[in-house]
Order: C-alpha cells, then sequence, then structure tokens
C-alpha cells in the first residue's frame, strides 16, 4: 500500500487552488475591464403627447409610433388606434412593426395609443362617458391625426377587456368611424348586455354597417355576454357586416392580446403581400401590367412595391422584351416619385439595353431625388459613387 502522508495531501491541494486562481485571474481582470460606453441613444419606440381635449375637459396624453423611413417615404398610411396605451403601445407597436418588416404581410401604418389609466371604466365601459371618449377620438383626436400626419384616410380600431367592449361600442354606436374593429376578449357583461341589445336594434332596423369586425375571447369564466353577443349576431345578422369569432382555449385573459392582436391584423390584410411571380408566362397568366394595377386598386390606399416591379422589369429584360423592361421601370417611377431607388433601377435596364444617354439621366435623378427628399447619408454616397463609376466607363 502507498502511504501519502495527510500533510502532503493537503499541499497539493493548495497548490492546485493557487494555480487555478492565477489561471483564472486575468480572464475575470479582462471581462472586469471591459470598456462599456453609454452612448444616450435610447431605442423611441413612440412620441408621447399632451392633448386639451373640449369634449373630455381635461387634457390626455397620447402615443404615436410611426414607421420607418416615414418621413422621408412621400407615402400615406393606415392608422390603428389603441386605447390602454399605459400598457398596450409597446407591444402593439412591436407587432405592427414585425408584420410589416418580415414578409410585409401588411402596410406600414401609424399607431395612435391613448392613456386611460385616471379612469378606465368611465372611458371604456360606463356607457355616456364612453361616448364622450370616443367622441373625443373621434371628433378631436382623429382630425388632428389627419392634419399632422400622412394618413390613407383608413382608420382601425382595436382593443382588448374593457378596450374590447369600447371597440363594440364604437362599431354599433360610429360604424363609420373606423374601417376594422377589433374586439379581443371584450367585458361585454360590464355592459350590462346593453351592447347586445343594440346589436339586436340594428339588426332589426335592417341598418347596414360594411365593416369588418373580429372578435375573440380565451379560456376565461365570463365568456356569457360574449357568447350573448355571438348567438344573437348569428341570430339576427347584421348587413354587410363582415364578422369572426375565435375561441383560443389555451390563451388567457391577460395572454390573447398578443396573439390577436397579430393574427387579427394579419388576417385583415390577407392578399396584401406581393404576389409572386415565377417568369414572365406566369405574370402574364395572371393579367400582366393590367392584372397588377387592378389587384392594388382593390386594396388600401397603397402603391405597388418597388422590389416587385424590379423583379418583373428583370423578367421582362431576360425575356428581351425591351418595351416591356422599361414600362415596369417607368411605372415604378411612378407609383414611388420620391424613391431614388426606382431611379437606379431604370438606370440598370438603360444601361442593359445600351441606352447610355437615358441611363446616364436616370442616375443623375435618383442622386437629386435622393437629395431633395433628404434620404440618408449613405444613400446619397451610394448614388453618387454610381453616378462617378458610371461617368468613368463611358470615358
Amino acid at each position: 500500500m502507498i502511504n501519502i502522508k495527510k500533510s502532503n495531501i493537503i499541499k497539493n491541494i493548495k497548490t492546485a487552488v493557487i494555480l487555478i486562481t492565477l489561471s483564472i485571474s486575468p480572464l475575470t481582470v479582462f471581462a472586469n475591464s471591459a470598456v462599456v460606453t453609454d452612448l444616450n441613444e435610447p431605442l423611441v419606440i413612440a412620441k408621447k403627447y399632451n392633448f386639451q381635449s373640449k369634449r373630455l375637459g381635461e387634457d390626455r396624453t397620447f402615443y404615436v409610433h410611426l414607421p420607418d423611413n416615414y418621413p422621408l417615404s412621400g407615402k400615406t398610411y393606415p392608422v390603428l388606434y389603441i386605447p390602454d396605451a399605459q400598457n398596450k403601445m409597446q407591444k402593439t407597436a412591436a407587432i405592427t412593426d414585425d408584420l410589416t418588416t418580415f414578409g410585409k404581410r401588411i402596410p406600414a401604418m401609424i399607431v395612435v395609443g391613448i392613456e386611460t389609466n385616471k379612469n378606465r371604466k368611465a372611458d371604456l365601459s360606463t356607457f355616456d362617458s364612453s361616448i364622450t371618449f370616443l367622441n373625443f377620438i373621434t371628433q378631436e383626436l382623429k382630425p388632428y391625426i389627419n392634419e399632422h400626419y400622412q394618413t390613407s384616410g383608413e382608420n382601425l380600431l382595436m382593443g382588448s377587456s374593457m378596450g374590447g367592449e369600447f371597440v363594440l361600442r364604437a362599431l354599433l354606436e360610429q360604424p363609420n368611424q373606423f374601417n376594422g374593429y377589433f374586439s379581443i376578449s371584450p367585458s361585454v357583461y360590464y355592459s350590462d348586455f346593453t351592447l347586445v341589445d343594440k346589436a339586436i336594434q340594428i339588426s332589426n332596423k335592417k341598418q347596414v354597417i360594411n365593416k369588418k369586425l373580429y372578435l375573440s375571447v380565451a379560456n376565461e369564466g365570463w365568456n356569457q355576454g360574449v357568447d350573448t353577443l355571438v348567438y344573437h349576431l348569428k341570430k339576427h345578422p347584421i348587413q354587410g357586416l363582415e364578422w369572426q369569432f375565435d375561441k383560443l382555449e389555451h390563451e388567457s385573459h391577460g395572454s390573447i392580446s398578443f396573439r390577436k392582436s397579430y393574427t387579427d391584423l394579419q388576417d385583415y390584410y390577407q392578399g396584401w403581400a406581393a404576389p409572386h411571380f415565377k417568369n414572365i408566362q406566369d405574370f402574364e397568366t395572371q393579367g400582366a401590367i393590367e392584372g397588377l394595377l387592378r389587384l392594388y386598386a382593390k386594396r388600401s390606399p397603397s402603391v405597388i412595391p418597388v422590389s416587385l416591379l424590379d423583379h418583373i422589369a428583370i423578367l421582362y429584360l431576360d425575356e428581351q422584351q425591351a418595351d416591356n423592361a422599361i414600362e415596369l421601370s417607368l411605372l415604378a417611377v411612378k407609383e414611388h416619385p420620391t424613391s431614388g431607388r426606382v431611379w437606379r433601377n431604370l438606370a440598370f435596364i438603360y444601361e442593359k439595353l445600351s441606352m447610355q444617354n437615358e441611363a446616364l439621366a436616370a442616375l443623375e435623378q435618383a442622386l437629386s431625388t435622393a437629395i431633395l427628399n433628404k434620404h440618408r447619408a449613405r444613400s446619397i454616397a451610394s448614388h453618387k459613387k454610381a453616378l462617378t463609376e458610371f461617368k468613368a466607363k463611358q470615358g
């Protein structure tokens, strides 16, 4: 048997600890010495404003979230109004940005959120005061937004819980103020079923409401009011009203809002995403340019995306159809008058067709358009570089 003294074991352990400590210490010092600088550039989700309301007889806080490149685009945008901005603004802005950016499943939109944290029940649930709050939105806030922002005329209203109840009241009391209504887990029971009675009255009067309603509830214990409303909407249909009802068994009253905000907006704009054409034959089978114009004419105020027009122009170019390629590129210029990119694309087409003078003019127009519309410095520099390189090639 090997005889190892206890003192030697302790000595060896101490030595190992010292070696481990020495080997770790430089890493620890390195980590602790990392240089972090506060850039003092907060990520701004929305701007906060104060509105002196005559209708409410008080000041009211509201927020405005603008889509990317809003000041530069020259486009007009739908507006999504939401009560309960104190806890819904960030989530809703994130949802619209995600749906807009990744796959462009809905149009870019302005989000306007109104705080309701002083007396939420009065604003959203109590009949007389909620009508006053609705009048504030439709008669004061909405005109202000339309005057000061690039709005398309399409307006949406979305709310959950008491906010969902408010959305239903807005639909039934002032149906022409919004195009789409999104009522998520509404607290219909709070209104003593007056909303149900109002829906039946509208049906009996054969009043026409050509709007869309998205209604939903989670797995919660107070669905009686919503179930009753759904029953009567089926039994006493409101003429013109397109509506759908979803019950999400695996969601709670608190969790359903985020999911349904996302999926309902996507469903409302179903078919909005740009179509994809494999080749020119596919494009022409679906109506060619005339079919494309008809498709976009049916949608909310919108323009055909630059990327789609550019893609079709290149397809025509590949098929040696120069006139059609130029026509598509000129249509892009018409649809996007403040874009420098469309002129660059047109210059590319002209250059491929050996139309050098036209290509030069298009590159010059791309640069001047970018400067005139105050595009980003990087974009302007890119246009300058393209123009310089083209001139150098021409000698």
